[in-house]
This record gives structure tokens, C-alpha cells and sequence, in this order.
């Protein structure tokens, strides 16, 4: 009975592990360029959660049946005698659904809160719970996690607060097993000019100062990855503080049983009534049953006179979190899972330094998601987000309504998209819900509605990534819109200047003068004459001798008549059976224009992945497709795609547009 009731109180434990999908914490001054004594900041939180085991509302997670009592507050960790009054009026973790997504069981909740520091804090914030869900192979439950936030509002090198770069990541994230991933870190920074990287997040021991005082001791952060400047006189007097010997190491029994004497920051001590440094009651500490979200055991830490331990990641640092071989560069992450059903955890900080030969961040932002390891899917091929075209420019104050279109290249019997989901979002923009497209089984979009406010003004940015139902998701496609005032965007503005020179002439010979190509004067007297030069940015040349007319209808007529009847008979040649030898043998398979054509055969070499990788027309391609069906054939290393004609106006409108085919299409 004793077993069954503790084999039932772990299972608790690991479905509350269930609900959480990492996040991000980062800040911007209200005003980067106040020189008052105290600064208002902005701190804005973004999360991720299962859904519905999370619900979406507001004061998300404690809006949760169940979970009222899980609020907490995003605390101060380090730096704190230096944190300009945060201490006194932190904030929490609640936050607000921004969306949901019930094929992928995702939900996103973010809210922004302000605060008002003295002017030169600068400390370290972090969100610290527990726990993920089972991660890594062999798995590990009871990993908790640690969001942390450096919040810097000293100068920058050039005179004025620094503005943190955004980072935005879905999670999860979807790999396929056995196949190298490339996940990109979407960063941007309001600071042209700025130099943002990408690391891993670390865990740094703190340490202490011997009696010597240093008014400098607390203004910089020493990291295995990244050093903040610190003299080699400070160094010599650092004492750097070891782990002490284990009363009983987290091997043997307490691996699996937290018994007495084992140390409460085991894994097996996760989750149980183990306090301070080691289970002290009687046999074993025992399970706390519980749905609640309670904060997991955390490494120890001393107050230490200068600098306390800084835990970037909690229980997913890097390498142990990540399958052999994961690298990060550029803030791209190159991933390769070998288990399927796997998951895994990701940690990394963003920052911005002044520019590229800096060695010193500015700040420092967190980016926590998951990644998990599907078995192949049915059909593997990424969908498309087709590009929005036109004018971008939004006027504040007036509504625009646009979509965005996703296509599959998978047999639409089997596959379909399930999702478009907003990675990066804009402040008051409102999103439909998906909708299939009436005329093609492989279209789906999603409306999207805005209203550009004053604040809003300057470039804006949405991102979104497609999904299919066997979770194989789209490259993340970005936008930026640009908010402005004038009520006429996208209007090119036409200008013209008119200057004007008085000269005096004293001979009788009549002379003429041309000094643009629209208008001239003629002095023909010992007379004043006046010469105007009128110029324009959209101005045409339209006045021509009767000579250089005569000339260029000669040379059309010569010239144009020729290379006309030239480019006719080539024409038929091509679409009329008349070439022979190999260039026949290579086009005759993917010619069009006979009128017994009722199906069309592309080839594509091995290389070729998808349709709209052939041209950016895409929008153009894909205008006289919308009644065809895609079929896929794989033929060895040779990629086939059959499009059936369904229609007779299908086949006629793909008659009409042959030239945008044949002219790209990629041969063996």
C-alpha cells in the first residue's frame, strides 16, 4: 500500500512538471535619454504552457483551477544593495494569454509591468521554479528552472540607457529524429549599431572578498563566458569559495530514495520535505503531494560580502541538457536528436555589447525553451509562408486588414496545416483563426487586423511559423511594418527646382540654345535673351528632332522585325516538336502548349526541396495553381511533382502562364 501510495505521489509530481515550456524576462527604459534621478522601466515578461492544463485568461497561472497559490515574484538574486529600489516593490509572475493553440496544446501569456528605480541600479532578477517535465535520455524529472535577467541603468559608453535586444522562440520547438536542425534565435535591438550575441546560459559560483574594500566590487559580473572588466589586483584577493564534501553524495541509494542523510538538492530529495542541506527525518523524507506549483530545491547558496552564485539555467545548463554535438553560433542552435519521444531543454542569454570587439554586454536576456524529438513523420516536407507584397507603410490611426497564407507541398489527403502561430507579435494587433482556403486543399490562412497608434511609430515586426499536423513547421517568416503620420503611404514624392540666368549678347548672328531636354530659347538680335533650365525627378525626355525620330524608326524597323520573326520561330520550335538531340531529350518531358496535355510532369534535382524555392514570384507562380492538385513521387534522389489539371479554365490559365514555368524550372 506504502508503494502504490508513493509510485501515485510521484505521478502527481511529474504531471504538474507538464505545464511549463520555458520564457523570457527582459526590459527597456521608458525613456533612455532621462538624466533625472529616478528612471522608469518597463519589465516584461513572456511565457510558455501547456494547454489546457494551463487555461487561458488573465493572471495566468493562478487563473488555473487548482492553482491559486502558485503566484510568486520575480525576485532579486544578486546585486541587490545596488537595485535602485526594486527589492521594495518586485514584481510577480502573473501574466496574460496573448494566445492559445490547441493542435500543438500551446499557450503564450505575456504582461508588462513598470517600475521606477534610482537612476545608475543595476542587479540581477530571476523566475525560479520547478519543474520541467521528464528531459533528456535517459530521462531526468524534477529539473527546475532558473530565468535570469541582468537590469542595468547606468550610461551607456555613449552617453544614454541602454535598451536590452528581444529575443522570441516558440516552444517547443519540433525536430524530426536522425535529421540535423537549425533553430534560429530571432534577436533584434532598438540600438542601430549594437553587436548582439548569443551564449549559453552558465551557472557561476560566487565569492568572497577579503577586508579590503573596493567602492567598485559590485559593478561587474565574472563569468566563465564572458568577463566583466575586473582588475588582476582584484583577482589576487578573491577568495573563491569550494563546494563542501558531500555528507553523502547524490550516488547509490540516494539516486533513487531521498534517505536520511542525503543531500536535499539531489534529484531523488526533488519534490519531498527535504529542507536545508540534508533529508535529517527518521528513515527517508518523505513525497509532498501536491499540484501546486512550489519551488523545486535549488543549488545552495551563501551571502557572500561581494558576490553571490548567478544561475542562469537552473537544471538545464549546457552540455548536460543537450544531445552530443549541439553547437551554438550566430544564434543559430545545429541540433540532431537520436531518440524520438525525446525531450530536451535549452538555456541561453542574449546580449548587446557597444560593437563587435567588445568584450563587456551591456545586458543580458534569457531565452528558455524545449525541443522535442518526433518520429519521422508521414510526410516531412516544411511548409511555405508565402510573403506579404506591396506597401508596408501603416498610418497611425487607421485599420488595415491583411492575411497571411501558408501551403503545403504534402498530398492534402493525408496532410494539412493546423496552425499559424504569432512568434513575435504586435502590440494591438488582432488574429483570426485559421481558415482553409475554398479553391486549394493545400492553402490556409490567417486575418490579421490592426490599428498603428502614436507610440507605436517607426518599423514594428510580426513573425509567424506554419505548422502541419505532423508537426513539421514552416522557416519563421518576419514582416516589419513601418508607422507613420502622413495620411498617403507608400507615395513617391516628386520634386523640381527652376533656376533662371540673365545674359546679354551683342552680335547679330542668330543663335540657338538648349540647355535641358524640354525647353530652349533663340536669341536672333543684338538683344537681351533669357535662358530657363527646368529640372524634375520624373521628368521624360518627349521633345526629339525629326532626325533622331527618323533614325530610331529606321534602326526598329531593321533591327526589331528580324529579332521578332526570330524569337517566333524559336518559339515554335520549342513548343512544336521541330528541335532534336539532346536539348529535345532534356525539355520535351516539361514542354507545354499541345493540345493533348492533361497532366504536367516538373522535374527537380535532388537539391530542389520545395515548388516556390525555384523564384521569388512565388505569388505569381502560385496565381494559376489554386485548382491543382499536388502529388509528390520520389524516384531515387529524382523529386517529381505531378500537377493534375481538374479544370479545363485550370489548364488554360496554365497554357497562359507556361513561360513562368519553363523559364525556371530546374533540369536533371
Amino acid at each position: 500500500m506504502v508503494l502504490v501510495l508513493l509510485i501515485l505521489l510521484r505521478c502527481f509530481i511529474v504531471i504538474d512538471g507538464n505545464h511549463f515550456n520555458g520564457g523570457t524576462i527582459r526590459w527597456q527604459p521608458i525613456n533612455p535619454y532621462s538624466n533625472s534621478s529616478l528612471v522608469a522601466i518597463s519589465i516584461i515578461q513572456s511565457y510558455s504552457w501547456s494547454y489546457p492544463t494551463i487555461t487561458c485568461a488573465t493572471n495566468v497561472p493562478i487563473s488555473t483551477s487548482g492553482r491559486s497559490n502558485t503566484n510568486a515574484n520575480v525576485t532579486c538574486v544578486v546585486d541587490c544593495l545596488t537595485d535602485g529600489g526594486y527589492s521594495t516593490k518586485p514584481v510577480n509572475i502573473l501574466t496574460d494569454c496573448v494566445s492559445v493553440s490547441s493542435s500543438l496544446t500551446m499557450l503564450t501569456s505575456q504582461r508588462s509591468a513598470n517600475r521606477t528605480l534610482t537612476a545608475g541600479a543595476h542587479f540581477y532578477i530571476s523566475y525560479e521554479g520547478s519543474a520541467w517535465r521528464a528531459l533528456n535520455n535517459p530521462a531526468q524529472s524534477s529539473l527546475y528552472w532558473s530565468i535570469l535577467c541582468f537590469i542595468d541603468l547606468r550610461l551607456r559608453p555613449d552617453g544614454f540607457i541602454n535598451t536590452p535586444p528581444e529575443a522570441n522562440v516558440v516552444s517547443p520547438q519540433y525536430a524530426v529524429v536522425n535529421r540535423t536542425t537549425q533553430i534560429q534565435i530571432p534577436v533584434s535591438d532598438v540600438n542601430v549599431g549594437d553587436d548582439v550575441r548569443c551564449r549559453w546560459s552558465v551557472y557561476t559560483y560566487g565569492y568572497r572578498r577579503r577586508r579590503e574594500v573596493n567602492d567598485d566590487e559590485n559593478l561587474y559580473h565574472k563569468s566563465s563566458t564572458h568577463l566583466y572588466k575586473k582588475t588582476t589586483a582584484d583577482e589576487k584577493v578573491v577568495h573563491i569559495r569550494k563546494r563542501r564534501a558531500p555528507f553523502i553524495a547524490c550516488t547509490g541509494f540516494c539516486s533513487s530514495v531521498c534517505e536520511f542523510g542525503c543531500k536535499c538538492n539531489c534529484l531523488a530529495c526533488a519534490g519531498t520535505t527535504c529542507t536545508g542541506l540534508f533529508c535529517l527525518t527518521g528513515f527517508s523524507c518523505p513525497v509532498i503531494a501536491t499540484t501546486s506549483e512550489t519551488p523545486g530545491t535549488f543549488p545552495t547558496t551563501s551571502t557572500y560580502p561581494v558576490r553571490q552564485s548567478i544561475d542562469e539555467c537552473g537544471g538545464i545548463c549546457y552540455p548536460n541538457s543537450m544531445p552530443n554535438g549541439t553547437t551554438l553560433s550566430n544564434c543559430t542552435i545545429t541540433f540532431k536528436g537520436l531518440i524520438p519521444n525525446t525531450w530536451y531543454a535549452v538555456a541561453i542569454q542574449v546580449e548587446d555589447f557597444i560593437n563587435n570587439t567588445s568584450t563587456t554586454p551591456m545586458s543580458s536576456v534569457p531565452v528558455q525553451f524545449l525541443i522535442y524529438v518526433m518520429p519521422t513523420p508521414t510526410c516531412s516536407i516544411a511548409p511555405v509562408i508565402l510573403p506579404l507584397t506591396g506597401c508596408l507603410e501603416v498610418t497611425v490611426g487607421v485599420s488595415i486588414t491583411f492575411n497571411i497564407s501558408a501551403y503545403h507541398l504534402c498530398d492534402p489527403n493525408y496532410t494539412e496545416i493546423t496552425d499559424i502561430v504569432v512568434s513575435k507579435q504586435i502590440d494591438g494587433m488582432e488574429v483570426g483563426d485559421l481558415t482553409a482556403s475554398p479553391t486549394n486543399a493545400s492553402e490556409f490562412y490567417v486575418n490579421f487586423t490592426w490599428t498603428p497608434q502614436v507610440s507605436q511609430l517607426g518599423p514594428q515586426e510580426l513573425c509567424t511559423i506554419a505548422y502541419t499536423d505532423d508537426k513539421v513547421q514552416s522557416t519563421q517568416y518576419c514582416v516589419t511594418f513601418t508607422v507613420i503620420t502622413s495620411s498617403s503611404p507608400c507615395t513617391t514624392t516628386t520634386t523640381s527646382t527652376t533656376s533662371t540666368t540673365t545674359t546679354t549678347t551683342t552680335t547679330s548672328i542668330t543663335t540657338v540654345t538648349s540647355t535641358t531636354s524640354t525647353t530652349s530659347t533663340t536669341s536672333t538680335t543684338s538683344t537681351t535673351s533669357t535662358t530657363s533650365t527646368v529640372s524634375s525627378t520624373s521628368v521624360v525626355s518627349t521633345a526629339q528632332s525629326n532626325s533622331n525620330i527618323s533614325v530610331g524608326l529606321g534602326l526598329g524597323l531593321g533591327l526589331g522585325l528580324p529579332l521578332l520573326m526570330l524569337l517566333s520561330a524559336l518559339a515554335i520550335c520549342l513548343y512544336c516538336k521541330w528541335c532534336s538531340g539532346l536539348f529535345w531529350y532534356k525539355v520535351a518531358p516539361h514542354r507545354m502548349g499541345c493540345d493533348e496535355l492533361h497532366a504536367v510532369h516538373i522535374l527537380f534535382t535532388s537539391n530542389v526541396r520545395r515548388l516556390d524555392s525555384l523564384h521569388p514570384r512565388l505569388s505569381v507562380i502560385y496565381s494559376f495553381i489554386s485548382s491543382l492538385i499536388f502529388t509528390p513521387v520520389l524516384d531515387g534522389n529524382i523529386k517529381f511533382v505531378k500537377l493534375e489539371l481538374t479544370s479545363s479554365i485550370a489548364r488554360d490559365e496554365l497554357l497562359n502562364s507556361k513561360k513562368i514555368i519553363i523559364d525556371h524550372i530546374a533540369y536533371a
